[in-house]
Formats: structure tokens, C-alpha cells, sequence
């Protein structure tokens, strides 16, 4: 009886094993490339968590970012191959803090979607209204973005 307990044991033990290459909830990071991570001084349109996959989109988004000021002027790079990247922005609401911020902690992917994880990470004081954005771009994919 014994035998049969261990033998039992073994083979549940065996055939529950977790088999990395084919679950399809394990994540695998991602590394994005920092484009700009600032704030936008009073501004006149709300922007949200968008994931930018061609020229046009991104000819609107900076647009929209530099309708009060050149905000744009400081990325680390304006021309974007969308052909190999795509880019994630990330936009706090406007608020009277200039010196809050909104940050993408990690961006990570499985086999159906890509996971874009943003936080408010500081909160600081002062009197003008400003929007707290974060863009990074990272290698392109057809999988589905979701932010968490």
C-alpha cells in the first residue's frame, strides 16, 4: 500500500509540473527606451494611456503635448521607426502639483498580450497645474496593450 502511495505521489507530482516554455501566464520583461519623462505646464486638453503604433498617432500625440509649450523639443528623440517600435505614453491628470509625477514601473509580455504597469509615484506640492507624462517606445509587437 505503501508503493502505491509513493507511486501515486511521483506521478501527480510529475505530471503537475510547471512547464515554463508553454504557460502562457509567465510574463518576460521588457525594455523599454526612455523617449521623455516631464510634466506639461497648464494644460488644455486631457491626455491619457495610449499605445502609439504609427506616424500619424504619434504626429497627433505631439501635437497635442505642444499646443501650450515645445514640450516635445526634449525627448531623447522625435523620429520614431514604427516599422520596429512602438511607443507607450502614460499621462497623470492634470493637477495642481508640478512636482508630481506618473512613472511605467515595468512593461512585460506573455504569449497574448503585453502588460504596461504605471504608478503614482511621487506627489509633491506646489500651486501651478501641470500633467505628469512618461514615454518610452519598445520593441513592435501585434499583441494587445493593457494597462494596469
Amino acid at each position: 500500500m505503501k508503493n502505491l502511495i509513493l507511486s501515486l505521489f511521483a506521478f501527480f507530482t510529475i505530471s503537475c509540473s510547471n512547464d515554463t516554455q508553454t504557460n502562457s501566464t509567465t510574463l518576460t520583461p521588457i525594455t523599454p527606451v526612455l523617449i521623455g519623462k516631464s510634466s506639461i505646464s497648464d494644460p488644455s486638453i486631457p491626455l491619457q494611456n495610449v499605445a502609439i503604433t504609427n506616424q500619424t498617432q504619434w504626429n497627433s500625440l505631439l501635437t497635442s503635448m505642444n499646443s501650450v509649450n515645445n514640450v516635445s523639443n526634449s525627448f531623447t528623440e522625435q523620429n520614431i521607426d514604427f516599422n520596429n517600435f512602438d511607443v507607450i505614453a502614460v499621462f497623470r491628470n492634470p493637477i495642481s502639483n508640478s512636482s508630481s509625477t506618473v512613472d511605467i514601473t515595468s512593461i512585460e509580455e506573455n504569449q497574448t498580450n503585453r502588460f504596461v504597469t504605471v504608478q503614482n509615484l511621487t506627489d509633491g506640492i506646489s500651486g501651478d497645474v501641470a500633467q505628469p507624462f512618461h514615454i518610452v517606445k519598445i520593441p513592435k509587437s501585434t499583441k494587445p496593450i493593457l494597462f494596469q
